[in-house]
């Protein structure tokens, strides 16, 4: 038995090296030629002006809106802040805000501690807060983390309760806060990000500074030059808006994408966003899981609206966003403070007090305050859970998830939430996947079975059961892999980008074969999932046999790495990409680029200790463990890297010590417990050994390695009966192991 060092995969927005370009007769070079396409693309943007000349009543409900104001350069139409020589004071940080003549101005601590003088450029945002954005250099745009609450009128922090200092990447100077690569591109319209990471320097451009028309509805040249001949006069309402996006025609899912551009939690795949395409050929959405989501899929962090959506009876019944969401103006098209809103599909009787159960025409009778609680983000900004669930306290008394009724009612009990639900529409309540979603999170592989079911009902929304996917991967076991490979071919791109993510972790012939098949997958997505996990199998073998498509899957994988470079966890995928390739010295470069951009950034940190570990430089390695625990010291899977990489060196007694931390921090994983039992079957105390194996089969039963693990121990102990059960499963579990069969006999003849 083999302790390994524990390698940590981050699934995030990353970087890597250039597209691989076809040859061109001309003498420019690819980005030559990269260049000359965007500047023509971008000369097809005609933009807002142009557009105002016909459509003025949509202008005019634009103007003034969220879009509108989405970015402005700083003057006194846009600043809201009092400039007035006020002095803010944050954890003894001081920001003192002027104006220098027609200059917005602000005297702020630097990205070295040392105050400074800087001119605000532009204004971000306009309802309920703004922020404002400072010229760094080489092209930089950072964004203050002190803004201005447009309803109190007054200054504030938004990270009130966090010590940020100089270095940190949360600090206003820091990675976190930079327009460019943070904000940039659902602020304006037509942005290119143009990043230079050779010289840490962007040359950001966009063709309107905020989000217009075009924004939503692509390049207008087309439609602009149609319109203006005539051919036009007689051309139908069709022909006329088919040059466009986002028109009355569009389909739910197609309009939902679209906003989804920017209304969801998602990372880039391509540097440009090209309107004829569909949303997960440019982005890869998250899932909602822990920890940006509620284990119910109900949200928690700032994930915006299309995960939640996706979730929804709404959508599942073709509502989308325009039904209740003024596409220009942006503002609801009906009341809610009478449901006036939701009355627009629903029955009367839900605005009846029978249903409401409620003071009418109160807050507290509101339909969205029941089916869209929602949380603040950015300290002041109020944002309503979009998955229009039916408050469900009995699931928050049991799993500790958020529910409505106590969002009003603090002061009360789930409990006491959950009888008074139960008295007014009776003890039934009707189904909802995230009662299995909050299963596996409780129960872990117990759960498989649910999962299954959740997995394979088609008329569950497909955002769910990409969800359950993901659980399924987190539990790898025989029945959850196979139900896995089911879902392959699914038709929602969400649950084959799921799947092919969960079978990149297995082992090489559990996935090999399944996630060859999705190289060449009509979205990209998922042709780039699999290839991420097919990268181990980078070999002239196995090009020959699937050359092509791998090389085309690759090339768009290492594009999605080259547009996330900028962020320290696109700097952790290169890494991994690099390790996987076998180019050690590379990674150990992009992790320690990665805590130069972030020090805090600790998954970067152990998985340099990792490689150092490989390189045989050990010292350096539980270096950087420790300072993770001590930067962490509730991160479990620091002491668990620590502790391998202890008892890989034969110092048992001190792994035993950081297993047994690692086994409290981390109550649900399996694998610490059967390292910590290996420890301790070396140490000769079968035992404490026993009880470790144990504790690991109970997590995972269908895991081989923990019933040879317990087995050894046993005939070591002489005591082959209790080995024999074990033995049974070991070769049920591994039909075909000839070592698991030789052990069953093994048990057998000791039983004689």
């Amino acid at each position: 038995m083999k302790y390994r060092l524990l390698f940590v995969l981050v699934l995030a927005g990353t970087i890597v090296t250039g597209l691989v370009y076809s040859c061109s007769r001309s003498d420019e070079t690819p980005a030559d030629q990269k260049a000359q396409q965007r500047k023509t693309e971008a000369a097809a943007f005609v933009g807002d002006k142009t557009c105002e000349s016909c459509h003025t009543q949509e202008m005019g409900d634009w103007k003034g809106s969220h879009h509108d104001y989405a970015m402005k350069e700083a003057d006194s139409t846009s600043v809201r802040g009092d400039f007035s020589n006020v002095t803010f004071v944050q954890e003894g940080r001081e920001y003192r805000f002027f104006r220098r003549g027609n200059r917005y101005m602000v005297e702020a601590p630097g990205p070295n501690g040392v105050r400074k003088v800087y001119e605000i450029t532009h204004t971000f945002g306009w309802t309920p807060l703004q922020q404002y954005l400072v010229d760094f250099g080489k092209g930089k745009l950072q964004a203050l983390n002190v803004a201005w609450n447009t309803q109190k009128k007054e200054w504030f922090s938004m990270h009130p309760d966090e010590k940020i200092g100089p270095g940190d990447w949360l600090h206003w100077s820091g990675g976190a806060m930079n327009w460019n690569t943070m904000c940039a591109d659902c602020h304006s319209t037509q942005l290119e990000q143009n990043y230079k990471p050779e010289a840490d320097s962007f040359h950001t451009t966009w063709t309107s500074i905020n989000v217009s028309c075009e924004s939503c509805h692509g390049a207008g040249k087309q439609h602009v030059e149609f319109m203006r001949s005539a051919r036009s006069e007689d051309a139908s309402q069709e022909r006329i808006r088919e040059d466009l996006d986002l028109t009355s025609n569009t389909s739910q899912m197609q309009q939902i994408d679209k906003c989804a551009r920017c209304h969801s939690l998602r990372e880039k795949l391509v540097d440009y966003f090209d309107h004829g395409k569909q949303f997960m050929d440019h982005f890869n959405p998250n899932l909602p899981h822990p920890d940006m989501y509620f284990a119910d899929g109900q949200i928690k962090g700032e994930v915006y609206v299309y995960g939640s959506f996706l979730q929804s009876k709404m959508f599942q019944q073709g509502i989308k966003c325009s039904d209740c969401h003024d596409p220009h103006s942006l503002e609801l098209k009906a009341n809610v403070t009478d449901n006036t809103l939701c009355m627009q599909c629903h029955e009367p009787k839900y605005n009846k007090p029978e249903h409401l159960n409620h003071e009418p025409n109160t807050e507290a009778s509101r339909c969205v305050n029941c089916h869209m609680n929602g949380r603040y983000y950015m300290v002041v900004d109020y944002r309503r859970d979009h998955s229009f669930r039916v408050p469900r306290p009995d699931l928050s008394a049991k799993f500790g998830t958020p529910n409505a009724c106590n969002d009003c009612h603090d002061d009360r009990s789930a409990e006491w939430a959950a009888r008074a639900v139960e008295e007014w529409y009776g003890p039934q309540r009707p189904d909802h996947f995230s009662e299995t979603l909050l299963k596996a999170d409780t129960l872990g592989a117990e759960s498989v079975p649910d999962l299954k079911q959740l997995v394979t009902d088609s008329t569950q929304p497909a955002m769910a059961r990409a969800t359950a996917v993901w659980y399924l991967g987190q539990f790898p076991t025989r029945q959850s892999v196979d139900v896995i490979k089911q879902v392959l071919d699914e038709e929602s791109p969400l649950i084959r980008k799921s799947a092919a993510r969960a079978l990149g972790s297995l082992p090489g012939d559990m996935k090999k074969a399944a996630l060859t098949g999705l190289l060449d997958d009509s979205v990209r997505a998922v042709r780039i999932a699999a290839v991420e996990g097919l990268l181990e199998f980078d070999t002239p073998d196995f090009l020959q046999a699937s050359k092509q498509v791998f090389k085309q899957a690759k090339n768009e994988y290492q594009a999605y790495l080259d547009v996330n470079r900028y962020f320290p966890n696109g700097l952790l995928n290169r890494g991994q990409y690099y390790e996987k390739q076998g180019q050690l010295d590379q990674a150990i470069e992009a992790y320690q680029e990665a805590l130069d951009r972030d020090s805090l950034f600790n998954p970067a940190r152990i998985n340099l200790a990792y490689a150092y570990n490989e390189k045989g430089r050990k010292d350096r390695a539980q270096r950087l463990l420790e300072t993770v625990i001590v930067q962490e010291p509730a991160y479990g899977p620091a002491y668990f890297s620590l502790a391998l990489l202890l008892a890989e060196q034969g110092r048992l007694q001190e792994a035993v010590q950081r297993f047994r931390e690692a086994a409290d921090l981390m109550p649900g994983h399996a694998r610490v417990r059967y390292n910590l039992a290996i420890s301790y079957q070396k140490l000769g105390q079968p035992v404490q050994a026993e009880q470790r194996y144990l504790e690991a089969i109970e997590i995972a039963p269908e895991q081989p390695d923990y019933r040879y693990g317990i087995c050894t121990l046993y005939l070591q102990q002489n005591q082959p009966q209790k080995a024999l059960s074990h033995a049974q499963k070991f070769a049920e579990l591994q039909p075909q192991s000839r070592r698991a069969q030789q052990l069953l006999q093994l048990v057998k003849k000791r039983l004689e």
